[in-house]
């Protein structure tokens, strides 16, 4: 038995026109508003005082929080339609902090990766304050240096893109699966095994098609909204009904995500299991 992505589309289909009424509410609420929210409050940091940066940093990070358990009711639910949506939130609560624990694991592990960029760039004379402030630097460092940066983030982004296809992508679904800790990982590349390629294809196709979609509506909306209602402020009129646009098509594209990668999970354990 193999792994079809197309069954697996079918399957992500179906489930959302058969649980509308039960999607709808963590949609909305765990997904669209906080999106929105996110989306006007993100151009107001750097420009509200050291206080008020941290606030609002503060408030993206607990906005970002309640879209990543929104997620996880929403693959409860997507692994067992059975359940009832309280179940699912249930669920989402109680696998939310192993799921944020391997979230920062992941994080410091890219971290780590990234710490030769750094060295390499303060090793040949960049001024690192200056460049974390994003201020333009006079002597940029060594061409050698630049050139090692450079190849170094090359390699590094093809490393991890096939990391995360290989060891990540389903970590969600698992751990509200399996009662699984750090192992998380080695059972993620366990259900790829087979369908590495096609996970790779699927990834590089939803990341073209959600960037030009969510690129589109903003520069289409926010546009006509700048005409109709100016452009005057940090955070307009026309600036806030075009973060809606752009948070509806978002919430779109994340919960096709959210429900494709639960129903990908179940498909590739169903072809193990077959296969044992």
């Amino acid at each position: 038995m193999s792994v079809t992505m197309s069954t697996v589309w079918e399957r992500t289909t179906e489930f959302l026109g058969d649980h509308r009424g039960a999607l709808a509410p963590i949609v909305l609420l765990g997904l669209f508003v906080p999106l929105i929210l996110l989306g006007n409050l993100m151009p107001l940091i750097g420009s509200a005082g050291h206080a008020g940066d941290l606030t609002l940093g503060g408030l993206v990070l607990l906005l970002s929080l309640v879209t990543s358990w929104a997620g996880l009711a929403i693959t409860a639910l997507a692994l067992d339609p059975t359940i009832a949506r309280s179940a699912a939130l249930r669920a989402a609560n109680r696998r939310f902090l192993p799921v944020l624990g391997v979230g920062l694991v992941t994080l410091a592990a890219v971290l780590v990766l990234a710490v030769p960029i750094g060295i390499a760039l303060a090793a040949s004379g960049v001024d690192m304050a200056a460049l974390s402030a994003g201020r333009v630097q006079p002597n940029p460092g060594s061409g050698g240096a630049l050139a090692f940066v450079t190849l170094y983030t090359l390699v590094l982004a093809v490393v991890l893109f096939w990391a995360y296809a290989r060891c990540v992508v389903l970590v969600t679904p698992i751990l509200l699966a399996e009662p699984r800790g750090l192992g998380v990982y080695r059972r993620n590349f366990g259900l790829t095994r087979h369908i590495a390629w096609k996970v790779i294809g699927v990834l590089l196709l939803y990341g073209v098609v959600s960037w030009v979609a969510s690129a589109a509506a903003k520069t289409v909306f926010g546009t006509v909204f700048a005409l109709l209602f100016g452009t005057d402020g940090t955070v307009t009129l026309a600036s806030v009904l075009t973060q809606i646009v752009v948070a509806a098509v978002s919430t779109l594209f994340s919960l096709l995500a959210v429900v494709f990668l639960a129903k990908l999970y179940l498909a590739a354990r169903e072809a193990i299991d077959a296969r044992s």
